[in-house]
């Protein structure tokens, strides 16, 4: 069985429901059998931990419990990257040069120790990690052998900081900023006639942002309405942590100031593209039964299944799950408690779908499904 995982954004909120997301795969041994990652903002920041505490190779499914989960847990409950990065952006005001984003990456680099470049991730899985080019308006990935949009064109084996691809990827309007990328200083090229052309840059600098303005889901590289999956994929699972678009709490006689307006129309529009991508995943796992499952950040378990997996321990409470589903988008330091619900949440609605849908789909690769080569 050949999975891919589709995480979306969401900031730590998304980062540590993806990695309970990822325990229950472990608790079945199953890591191992990930073939591909596609992540967005806060689940590129998961991935981007997962790796930087294995030496850059993808753990075991023991690893990862063992010795990954209780690494980041330490970080993430002790570092506040969203304090360091708002103190850094005052204090060095010329960082800013190439981006806010930058200054993010320097960031994650100092205070989690993500210190490697994009030629260190793994080669399998295949890790990508989208953002959003302003210049052109497509999804921009980053992975180990290259970098751009079908647009901009791509840089080979490029030279680039893994924390900073990341930052570009959590680089939220409004709470960040974009990573600004000068493309004298990389080399570009286009495949044509069989072969690759190295050609000159259509832009001078692009601007990289948020890959959730463009796909919250991180999962255009990995399915396509109407064709299907990725090719070597069996089963492919969306974790999306994203927060449900809440009415504004405003009084409606009261005109919003220019930029808090602009910022809830992003979040009105990015919650349209993420609701349809939903539809259409949901409905294609429908009609393909065991091609895959998409988990929703929010979901109530409790009832719904006996706990054979954490010795009999309570799911967590309506209340609790409330709690978890609307906390806020923020990079900010976790306490434990937040943590550990965040944690167990994201493990329950994974335990929870596979219970109900049966394990033996993640056991047997389903037959005659319909395949697209990605780009």
């Amino acid at each position: 069985m050949k999975i891919a995982l589709a995480f979306s954004g969401g900031g730590v909120r998304a980062t540590v429901f993806h990695l309970g997301v990822l325990a229950r795969l472990a608790r079945q041994d199953l890591l191992g059998n990930v073939r591909t990652v596609s992540s967005v903002s806060g689940g590129s920041l998961a991935t981007g931990l997962v790796l930087s505490r294995s030496g850059y190779e993808w753990p075991s499914s023991e690893d990862y419990l063992h010795h990954v989960v209780p690494e980041i847990h330490q970080l993430l409950t002790t570092r506040d990257i969203q304090r360091s990065y708002v103190l850094k952006s005052l204090m060095f005001p010329w960082r800013l040069a190439r981006g806010r984003a930058s200054v993010l990456g320097d960031t994650l680099r100092q205070h989690w120790r993500i210190d490697g470049d994009l030629a260190d991730l793994p080669t399998s899985p295949r890790i990508i990690i989208n953002a959003t080019c302003y210049q052109t308006g497509k999804n921009w990935r980053f992975q180990r052998d290259e970098m751009g949009d079908y647009q901009t064109k791509y840089v080979r084996d490029p030279n680039f900081r893994l924390s900073h691809a990341l930052a570009a990827s959590a680089a939220v309007p409004g709470l960040i900023g974009p990573l600004v990328v000068k493309t004298r200083d990389h080399q570009w090229s286009e495949f044509r006639s069989d072969a690759w052309q190295s050609i000159e840059p259509r832009y001078k600098r692009l601007n990289l942002w948020d890959g959730g303005v463009y796909d919250n889901l991180g999962v255009e590289s990995l399915f396509k309405p109407g064709v299907g999956l990725r090719e070597g994929t069996d089963f492919l699972l969306v974790s999306d942590a994203s927060r449900a678009l809440s009415a504004t709490q405003h009084d409606s006689q009261k005109h919003p100031g220019y930029v808090e307006a602009s910022l809830r129309l992003v979040d009105v529009a990015t919650d349209q593209v993420r609701s349809l991508r939903a539809r259409m995943l949901i409905d294609f796992f429908k009609q393909n039964p065991g091609s895959g499952t998409y988990l929703r950040l929010g979901l109530r378990t409790k009832g719904g299944y006996a706990r054979s997996h954490l010795a009999g321990e309570a799911a967590l409470t309506e209340a609790e799950v409330k709690k978890v589903s609307q906390m806020e988008t923020t990079l900010r330091r976790l306490t434990h408690s937040e943590f550990s619900l965040l944690f167990r949440h994201g493990y329950e609605v994974a335990d929870a779908t596979m219970v109900k849908h049966g394990d033996n789909l993640l056991q047997t690769a389903p037959q005659n499904r319909i395949r697209f080569r990605a780009a």
